[in-house]
């Protein structure tokens, strides 16, 4: 299935003109000095009574009062919370507020005032209580700056069928102009600010603000509450609970930059604070959509991840089968976690409580991959022709790729497949919750997947939804959009679990439920380089429950 719709139509569809961020000038620019809110607004961490609401004043030079209201209307004639509070250097004149004794299940309006001036007007929901006929979720991850423009998220704003955008991590990432994305961004003039790696707070800090420069960023925040977590690059890439792959000695201490990097977060994203005395890295949450759907949130890189394992030199690997000992043994050893106990724990109180709440669907919010999958074999002769077609890059991606798929070795050891005997933990916790039909969605390998997922004895543990990167794109596609296409087809055909995949395409997914089923949109740009796009439904896919199991249609 295949739906075009125009930028101008999908504008058109959302008729509050109210609600788009008003234009104003690039955060922080030389010489501007008047007080405005260059960043927008943004909602998010919904629940049934109450919403973070955030905004970020510039221009201030001092500690001053900004007063917040909340109203059922946007003429705000009906005001349903208001109160003051303080933008100072301390949070980097951002202001959040936890807006309470809002009612269930309704939208809101709010807005800011500092200083004689008002911000844009945002709308957001609170969670609903008793029975809920339908939840509409866009599904989000992997917004890399200099790839491009934000426009999915302009097309997830202009959506108002959209209760909740689930945003899976690496909302910002780390790298300098000469990192990932540096000569993209320089060639659509969208180079990463500061310059340099970023390492201090104040580096952070910067970082995110430029991220909500970007006018989709701004719309999307305006329009839908967040529920948001993070994978690696809001710190760096690929951490785990004693470091990170891209932390050297040189760069400091990295206690110190993850702590820089997750105040910054909290600052910056329209979340809850921790609780007084909790620390900033254990950071998961359990929302509850009426009799509809639980969402329960996933930690996965800083309070409970063994460090990660890789391939290395395939070369030293005589047979498959010397590489599946490798795997087994090494990667797949008894003492190597993906959760923490106590996000284990959780995640076991949480499902108890949907399952006794006699909720339909329990959605998983999850950083990585969690299916299981191998490289396919690329011996078909259809790839030596490729190969002679490709530039070296793409000469050296589809031989190492070959390498892979003949050693039969399993894919992306950063994600689930990296932990085995953890991610069958997880299955086990959700059986002794009385759970084998999750719904799970993933973010990270900017590629989009339907997949079924099974324990470790071929038992049925519920479904899962890939998305891809918002601007960031696929690793292989070095190999051209064929290749890849065809790589992607190898992969289903290779994988029990993989049902569909395609890493052609930057996008989010849309996914609307109800007790009967879901439908699953993967909604696709047909441009990030420019302003100018369309968005197209790439592909469908229809979950059902049968027998107490979750398959697509």
């Amino acid at each position: 299935m295949s739906r075009k719709i125009s930028r101008r139509q999908a504008l058109i569809g959302f008729s509050s003109t109210l609600l788009l961020p008003a234009a104003c000038s690039k955060p922080d620019d030389p010489g501007v000095s008047n007080i405005s809110f260059a960043h927008g607004v943004a909602s998010g961490d919904p629940d049934r009574e109450s919403v973070v609401i955030w905004t970020r004043v510039s221009g201030m030079g001092e500690p001053a009062g900004v007063e917040w209201q909340v109203a059922r209307d946007t003429a705000f004639s009906e005001i349903a919370a208001s109160g003051r509070a303080i933008a100072s250097a301390d949070r980097d004149y951002t202001v959040k507020v936890v807006a309470e004794n809002l009612a269930p299940g309704e939208s809101y309006f709010y807005r800011f005032v500092a200083d004689g001036n008002t911000s844009p007007i945002g709308r957001t929901k609170t969670l609903s209580d008793g029975h809920m006929e339908r939840l509409v979720i866009a599904v989000a991850s992997c917004s890399n700056y200099p790839f491009g423009y934000f426009n999915a998220y302009e097309a997830i704003a202009n959506d108002p069928d959209i209760d909740v955008v689930a945003h899976l991590g690496d909302y910002i990432y780390e790298y300098s102009e000469d990192g990932y994305g540096g000569e993209t961004g320089r060639r659509l003039n969208r180079v990463h600010e500061p310059r340099h790696e970023i390492l201090s707070l104040q580096d952070y800090r910067t970082r995110h603000a430029q991220y909500k420069s970007d006018e989709g960023s701004r719309a999307m925040h305006g329009r839908h509450p967040l529920i948001v977590i993070w994978d690696d690059h809001e710190s760096a890439n690929n951490p785990w609970m004693e470091g990170a792959e891209n932390h050297q000695d040189d760069e400091g201490d990295w206690f110190d930059r993850r702590a820089a990097s997750l105040q910054a977060f909290f600052e910056w994203m329209p979340v809850r604070d921790p609780l007084p005395g909790q620390p900033m890295e254990k950071y998961w949450r359990h929302y509850r959509f009426g009799d509809l759907a639980s969402i329960v949130t996933l930690e996965s890189r800083h309070t409970g991840r063994s460090e990660q394992i890789e391939w290395g030199d395939l070369n030293r690997f005589e047979s498959a089968d010397d590489a599946e000992a490798f795997y087994r043994d090494v990667v797949g050893a008894d003492d190597r976690n993906f959760l923490s106990t106590e996000m284990e724990a959780f995640l076991a109180a949480s499902l108890r409580e949907s399952v006794e709440a006699n909720r339909r669907w329990r959605i998983i919010g999850n950083q990585s991959v969690m299916a299981r999958r191998r490289a396919p074999r690329l011996d078909d002769p259809w790839f030596d022709t490729l190969r002679a077609e490709l530039d070296d890059e793409g000469r050296r991606t589809l031989d190492s790729s070959r390498q892979v798929g003949a050693l039969n070795a399993v894919v992306d050891l950063d994600a689930w497949n990296g932990y085995p005997v953890a991610r069958e933990r997880f299955y086990d916790i959700a059986k002794d919750a009385g759970v084998t039909d999750l719904l799970v969605i993933s973010g990270d390998s900017h590629s989009y997947w339907a997949n079924a997922l099974y324990d470790d004895g071929g038992q049925s543990m519920g479904v899962e939804l890939g998305t891809t990167g918002i601007t960031s794109p696929r690793g292989l596609l070095s190999l051209g959009r064929e290749g890849l296409g065809r790589y992607d087809v190898l992969m289903a055909e290779t994988n029990r679990e993989v049902v569909w995949t395609n890493g052609n395409y930057n996008g989010f997914v849309r996914l609307e439920i109800d007790h009967e089923g879901a439908r699953v949109d993967f909604v696709t740009m047909t441009n990030i380089e420019t302003r100018d796009y369309d968005t197209h439904i790439v592909y469908t896919a229809n979950i059902e429950r049968i027998d107490g199991e979750l398959r697509y249609a």
